[in-house]
């Protein structure tokens, strides 16, 4: 197994080459021959002067096609975006630290991210705030294992590997937290990197030991056999904020009014789908690859359009003690609450 210096060296080497990336598609897009954003923003501007004064704002919204953003979807279907003044074009995105190039390099204003990568991106300099949250760490984020394997708690994960769907996300954060409050560190487990829908069978074919399951994956990993031995937001993580919206500190600047109504537009969709599984299971058949049978499985989510600044810097906390920043973080600096 690595020692705890090697493999903090090996996450600082993994974050500077994300970062690096990101850095190298915002300078590709301040240097094209595109329109830059002040000129976009222009552009915007004067054909809303030209179509009246109760014309909607264009936006560009990037979200990651799970479970959790059924609130974007429901906001846009029943015109909440809309009535707040938002013309939103909804965009899928990749999931985790992807997220972020694609905010950086201009193709959205505004994305879904897991909190973990956009304040790594914030801390290294990019412009990035949190603008409004989402879904908080629940029942829907499962820990399994093959039911043979003899992993029944978080302690038996020494020496064992553990996948999740990215090294520099809030999953990683999660599962450092767990194993520190049972004993272990960070070295005792190798965590390695997969996309959430071939973990299952990963487990089953011997590749891994245990996986990081959201919905709707938790809900297909039980019906291939897999068993659950704990929630990954528990002990030290419990309730921990996962994922929000966040833009650039330029747009949220120059466009307050679509944050606030972006903000009015979330919470009623979340006053919606608060509980309601039989609108999760009309919605989420529409812009995911799962079954209404399925969601009809699956443990629903736990939303909150607020950003919690508390439980956002004990986060911030625990990246620094496992090494994925350098330096301590404050979360409030990276909050836009005007």
């Amino acid at each position: 197994m690595p020692t705890q210096r090697l493999l903090a060296a090996r996450r600082r080497s993994l974050l500077a080459a994300g970062v690096l990336s990101v850095a190298a598609l915002t300078l590709t897009a301040c240097g094209s021959g595109s329109p830059s954003s002040a000129e976009a923003d222009t552009a915007k501007s004067s054909a809303a002067a030209g179509e009246g004064s109760d014309a909607l704002e264009a936006v560009n919204i990037g979200y990651f096609p799970l479970v959790h953003t059924s609130t974007l979807v429901n906001a846009d279907e029943q015109g909440y975006l809309e009535d707040a003044g938002i013309d939103a074009e909804l965009t899928q995105t990749q999931g985790g630290a992807a997220a972020i190039p694609a905010l950086a390099s201009g193709n959205v204003d505004i994305t879904y991210a897991n909190y973990t990568s956009a304040l790594l991106a914030a801390q290294q300099g990019l412009p990035i705030v949190l603008i409004a949250g989402n879904d908080v760490g629940a029942d829907d984020h499962g820990i399994y294992v093959d039911p043979d394997s003899g992993i029944e708690e978080i302690a038996d994960l020494k020496g064992k590997s553990f996948a999740v769907n990215n090294l520099q996300n809030i999953g990683t954060v999660a599962l450092y937290a767990q194993l520190e409050e049972a004993g272990l560190s960070p070295a005792d487990v190798e965590v390695m990197e997969m996309p959430y829908p071939d973990m299952a069978a990963a487990v089953q074919n011997g590749n891994v030991d245990a996986v990081w399951q959201v919905e709707p994956f938790q809900a297909v990993s039980e019906k291939e056999g897999l068993v659950k031995i704990g929630n990954l937001f528990a002990g030290p993580a419990e309730e921990m904020p996962v994922a929000g919206w966040i833009t650039t500190r330029e747009y949220a600047d120059s466009h307050p009014e679509v944050i606030d109504g972006l903000r009015s537009a979330l919470s009623s969709s979340m006053e919606d789908l608060d509980g309601n599984r039989e609108a999760f299971s009309a919605l989420v058949p529409e812009f995911t690859t799962v079954t209404a049978e399925v969601v009809q499985e699956i443990e629903l989510p736990v939303f909150s359009a607020e950003l919690d600044l508390e439980k956002l810097q004990q986060g911030a906390d625990l990246m620094l003690e496992y090494d994925l920043i350098d330096e301590a973080l404050d979360v409030q600096g990276t909050a836009y609450t005007d």
